[in-house]
């Protein structure tokens, strides 16, 4: 085990269902170790627990069960916006994700404009944005942050 590594011990997650009467279990004892410089994919069918999955090891939803040790930097999933403040402009998000991970502001601005390609539509609020130019956004964005380990959910489409 090293300590740059990403490891998650004995995972498990469940989600109500029936309007909260029964629990479905998602994910049940998962463990795995991911080290510097490898390739994981995870695949299974619709339901399976693949994105829960992502979003436990990204620190965005809590397992029930089980550890996750971060020693490595670990994206959000690629080409989700969801973490941005609908009201802010598409350049203010990427500034305040920018002070957040501690990354040169003026930088990353310039990258996500240039990678983006959202023209003017990166001064209007993301709330107004297309599900496409949210992704374009949070894509750029994520390409602009260095992580050890980037997560990407579902086939990624931003143009």
């Amino acid at each position: 085990m090293s300590e740059n590594s990403l490891i998650l011990s004995h995972i498990s997650k469940s989600f109500p269902i029936h309007h909260g009467r029964d629990m479905r279990l998602v994910l049940d004892d998962i463990s795995l170790d991911i080290h510097p410089g490898e390739r994981w994919g995870i695949m299974g069918p619709n339901g399976a627990g693949k994105s829960t999955l992502i979003q436990i090891i990204s620190g965005s939803l809590r397992a029930d069960a089980g550890t996750v040790r971060r020693g490595m930097t670990v994206s959000w999933p690629l080409a989700f916006g969801g973490a941005f403040q609908g009201a802010l402009t598409g350049r203010d998000n990427a500034r305040l994700i920018a002070r957040v991970y501690g990354v040169d502001v003026k930088e990353t601005v310039a990258q996500v404009e240039d990678f983006a390609e959202l023209g003017i539509y990166l001064d209007e609020p993301v709330k107004s944005y297309s599900s496409g130019m949210n992704s374009r956004l949070s894509f750029a964005i994520s390409m602009a942050v260095d992580f050890d380990c980037y997560l990407v959910d579902e086939v990624i489409s931003v143009g």
